[in-house]
């Protein structure tokens, strides 16, 4: 079989993997962008609240306080949309790398309703008073069985798919997202179960929801995240990641280091002094395998960087890894006592959530999506101004949200710090950085706006097409799938 042939059959054979794909695929993207939209929205109306709590206040509107608006929030976009979209994409990759069809998309469909089901139920309860008040766990304790079962029915659909596979050898990104799937049903379920079954202690409850958080970044998002970068920078680029080996030594440091990590937040609290000194520890330590990481993954687009200005996947990607090591250095720098006791309990927490949930996993999925959807859909995007505007809004915001929280949490813990002035006085020093935040959530909502006008018009194949904004008739055949 000549070279052309080799190549016109695995077109071939990877347009009818797509096809199988196609809709459990779409289903679970699809999904996860209304719910991305409606975290947004709740996202905006908690920010609001922070300084202008009158804001939408009509007694019908009672579920809109911050108190309930602020966690519907965060499971709204870490449930409904990042692990949701994260699903669709590892599906889509395992069935490109396994170089299998899907056989029995119902079992997927199955789960992603299930999920939709358990997030509907956890999002609304938290809003109709019946949450739980912790943190990325807010939901009522009936959920996360729902919840652990669907995901458990998707690991064991990509463990048959797995096992199923053409090609013996296993290429890095699958070890990522497996990795992940299997790291977070551990989490999932052991938190969950010690929280909500077990009758432990208050503080052991803390540590043990301290420990999900921070565990669910570093052992799910970041693996995640970092498989389907691992997929598409290659991909996109035309050549084999720059190094293999490099690759492997990340995946292991994360391994290592991603589960010790998150007590380091009760720094100075009633825990043993060791506690979170290794937790700290853990995360300076987790530097090492995100610099092996990134300096791979850069030093594979280096290869070629102007693929850069012409492919938004690659865009999306490249800001996401950026983003990343941002969010890196600035919580290994809160893990060290001298800079966390002005950090924590304050508005630099939640921008270390925001940039690892958004900043560096949604900009690396928003990748993903605008290389897949094309292939599934067979047509290109409608508009590659949109997917401009998208990236460049979310860029703003992201950067503005940073600076705002980071800076903002500093000057809010300098005010409670001190203890002989009245606490409106740290509230009243807050406020503009509050304010702040609020423009960011503008420019998210209007840059998800874009995106999903986009989506669907592509989806159901209207508006005007341009001229390859994503590549899919330039991209090369990569020796690496």
């Amino acid at each position: 079989m000549t070279t052309e042939e080799e190549n016109k059959e695995t077109i071939n054979r990877r347009s009818l993997i797509d096809k199988s794909c196609r809709f459990p695929v779409l289903f679970f993207i699809v999904s996860a962008s209304a719910w991305l939209i409606f975290a947004a929205t709740l996202g905006f109306i908690q920010q609001m609240k922070m300084h202008a709590p009158q804001f939408i206040d009509f007694s019908w509107l009672y579920f809109l306080n911050y108190g309930r608006s602020n966690p519907a929030f965060m499971t709204a976009l870490v449930y409904g949309w990042a692990i949701q979209a994260g699903l669709g994409i590892g599906i889509w990759i395992m069935a490109r790398l396994c170089s299998a069809e899907i056989k029995n998309p119902l079992t997927l469909l199955v789960a992603g309703h299930f999920w939709n089901i358990g997030v509907s139920i956890g999002v609304f309860g938290i809003l109709l008073g019946y949450g739980t008040s912790i943190e990325w766990m807010a939901f009522p304790k009936a959920v996360w069985p729902i919840l652990f079962a669907s995901f458990s029915m998707i690991v064991i659909w990509l463990v048959m798919m797995f096992f199923r596979r053409q090609d013996r050898n296993v290429y890095i990104s699958v070890w990522y997202i497996l990795g992940s799937c299997f790291w977070f049903t551990w989490i999932f379920l052991t938190s969950n179960m010690y929280i909500h079954v077990f009758s432990g202690s208050a503080l052991a409850k803390a540590s043990t929801n301290a420990w999900y958080l921070s565990s669910l970044i570093y052992l799910f998002f970041v693996p995640l995240g970092l498989g389907v970068a691992y997929y598409l920078i290659p991909k996109i680029m035309g050549r084999p990641v720059h190094s293999s080996q490099l690759s492997y030594y990340g995946f292991w440091g994360l391994a290592v280091f991603g589960g010790w990590t998150g007590i380091q937040k009760f720094m100075g609290g009633p825990f043993p002094s060791w506690m979170p000194a290794v937790s700290g520890a853990a995360v300076i330590f987790m530097l090492i395998p995100i610099l092996i990481v990134t300096v791979n993954q850069l030093m594979t687009i280096r290869e070629d960087p102007s693929l850069i200005n012409h492919s938004p996947a690659l865009k999306f990607t490249a800001v996401g890894i950026g983003f990343f090591i941002v969010f890196s250095i600035l919580y290994a720098l809160g893990s060290f006592l001298s800079v966390g006791r002005f950090t924590q309990i304050s508005f630099t927490s939640s921008g270390y959530q925001l940039l690892a949930v958004y900043g560096f996993f949604s900009m690396v999925m928003f990748g993903a999506i605008y290389f897949i959807v094309p292939r599934l859909m067979e047509t290109e995007w409608p508009s590659a101004n949109g997917i401009k505007s998208h990236l460049v809004l979310s860029v703003y915001a992201i950067l503005i949200l940073g600076v705002v929280h980071l800076f903002g949490g500093i000057w809010q813990s300098s005010a409670y710090a001190k203890f002989d002035s009245p606490l409106e006085n740290a509230i009243a020093a807050a406020k503009p950085y509050a304010i702040g935040a609020s423009l960011g959530w503008i420019a998210i909502l209007v840059s998800i706006a874009r995106f999903i006008i986009n989506l669907f018009c592509l989806i159901f194949k209207t508006g005007q097409r341009e001229i390859f904004p994503t590549l899919i008739a330039a991209t090369r055949i990569s020796p690496n799938k």
